[in-house]
């Protein structure tokens, strides 16, 4: 086992905010797990990570600490920490350097009030790859989170492969790599440079898609059949601890970023794949049944009163399936949740699994963690199976799956090339059931 962790920031926008003050929450009461998946995995605590630099491009954020950007606007996630605290998960000198904007703001969002939507950064010289890669090692990182804006597939894909190159470990937290196609691809670059990959899409430890998988799937096990599932998200209610606060909200940057249906095809794809995968897996064809999944209601204020983002998200899921010679379910279920910490809940996990994954030797996609904290992942696994993976892995034991993944298995006798062959994959389009 390493020291700690240390883990880059791309986009720190309110999930990375979240998750940061988080690991600095479990930090400071290691008494406390509730919210954990994993207290532990492979030895490593949450207290074992440190966030050691950031890249972004608003104004309010590069050039400052890391501390002081997790709790600038437009970040609108609750606060767990009082941002007088001297973290101790963020190091002294970690500094949010001024990355490509490239794809990273849709232009709809270049209109909105600065208060909910990014301001871009033009005083600070933008980072070359060459630079990127030389912070990256100057830093000492281990691990990546891409937490760029949904959309944003030239930012993500600059981020992610040019890190990939410098020999970094990869969780990617936005859809994009969502085709078996551009998966292969990624993977081939991660296997070269022995790096482990978790992704892509990351959910929420308990959100939309873990509500969505669990209920159909345990249908589907008690023998019934679906033929309805539609899931309809918006961004609803107020940011925990701000209930006392008389005012609207708008959505947060996640939401408002995919009030453009362009920015969205592969995130609607991604949450698609979450229906459909407890099918796949199980052997059951999807032709003819009405599987949607809505990425997003997106709300934002009217003009003239003080602009607020709002971190809730509301989801509304329908479910319609038949069962015992014939007879109809129907099944309503409604989640609320504060949605920048629910994400900092897998992804505290994430981070974890690469670094332990490292340690046994095994590169490339991680399929177990993939399968239990993405929507996308290489190989869609029951619920229970990609906990069983997640499981072995967090004891430091191999499975038949990961056996496969050593470094020595992949590249036999000392090789120059890898026997990617021997990695296993869901076929997954690149464009959703109904175009």
């Amino acid at each position: 086992m390493s020291a700690k962790i240390r883990v880059a920031v791309a986009g720190v926008g309110s999930c990375a905010s979240a998750l940061i003050q988080g690991v600095e929450f479990y930090s400071r009461n290691t008494d406390k797990t509730y919210g954990l998946m994993y207290p532990e995995i492979g030895g490593y605590k949450p207290a074992d990570i440190d966030f050691v630099v950031g890249f972004d491009i608003d104004a309010r954020k590069v050039a400052h600490s890391l501390q002081e950007a997790i709790y600038a606007n437009p970040n609108c996630n609750m606060q767990v920490v009082d941002p007088e605290t001297k973290f101790r998960c963020i190091t002294p000198e970690a500094t949010v350097f001024r990355g490509p904007t490239l794809d990273g703001i849709a232009p709809h969002m270049r209109h909105l009030n600065p208060d909910i939507t990014f301001v871009e950064d033009d005083q600070q010289p933008v980072i070359s790859p060459d630079e990127y890669k030389k912070i990256l090692k100057e830093f000492k990182v281990d691990i990546l989170l891409n937490y760029m804006p949904v959309g944003s597939e030239e930012a993500a894909r600059w981020y992610i492969e040019n890190a990939v190159e410098a020999g970094i470990h990869i969780v990617n937290c936005m859809p994009t790599y969502i085709s078996t196609e551009d998966a292969r691809v990624l993977e081939a670059k991660a296997v070269k440079n022995r790096v482990t990959v978790v992704g892509s899409d990351m959910r929420s430890s308990y959100g939309a898609s873990r509500l969505s998988e669990v209920l159909q799937g345990s249908m589907m096990d008690s023998g019934l059949v679906v033929t309805q599932h539609i899931q309809m998200n918006m961004a609803a209610g107020t940011t925990q601890g701000q209930e006392h606060i008389i005012n609207g909200r708008s959505a947060n940057t996640d939401f408002l970023n995919m009030a453009e249906k362009n920015r969205l095809h592969n995130k609607h794809i991604s949450k698609e794949n979450v229906l459909s995968g407890q099918s796949i897996v199980r052997g059951v064809g999807t032709e003819g049944t009405t599987m949607f999944a809505g990425p997003s209601l997106t709300v934002v204020q009217r003009p003239g009163g003080v602009y607020m983002g709002t971190d809730n998200k509301v989801c509304n899921i329908d479910i319609v399936a038949y069962g015992y010679a014939g007879a109809r379910y129907e099944l309503t279920a409604r989640l609320s949740v504060q949605d920048s910490p629910n994400s900092g809940g897998i992804v505290v996990d994430a981070i974890r699994f690469c670094k332990v994954a490292q340690e046994m030797d095994i590169i490339g996609y991680l399929r177990g963690p993939s399968a239990w904290s993405q929507k996308t992942p290489p190989v869609h696994m029951t619920t229970a199976d990609a906990k069983f993976e997640c499981d072995a892995m967090a004891r430091r034991v191999y499975t038949p799956m990961t056996e496969k993944q050593k470094a020595s298995v992949l590249y036999p006798a000392g090789g120059a090339q890898p026997n990617l062959e021997l990695l296993e994959y869901t076929f997954q389009k690149a464009k959703t059931e109904y175009e």
